[in-house]
């Protein structure tokens, strides 16, 4: 699946990943489970990798359409409960 988004959509998205990348940094920090913090830093990790991606392609080294819009391939979608 991809899912194309505009370059107002794109910075939306990575603002509020980089929100939440706040959120988890302090998290980390007042966590005293080494498993759980392992566990949120890496998901910090992924979430940054996630912001630069969409930042390469909102910058035109990513894979933007012919519109010049960024397109974010799904490879797999999953649900929280």
């Amino acid at each position: 699946m991809d899912i194309t988004l505009s370059a107002e959509e794109s910075g939306a998205l990575q603002k509020a990943l980089r929100s939440y990348g706040t959120d988890l940094r302090m998290e980390i920090a007042d966590t005293d489970n080494p498993g759980y913090r392992r566990e949120l830093r890496d998901e910090r990790a992924l979430l940054e990798s996630v912001i630069v991606k969409l930042d390469a392609g909102a910058r035109g080294s990513g894979v933007p359409d012919a519109a010049g819009r960024v397109v974010v391939r799904l490879v797999g979608v999953w649900t929280v409960d």
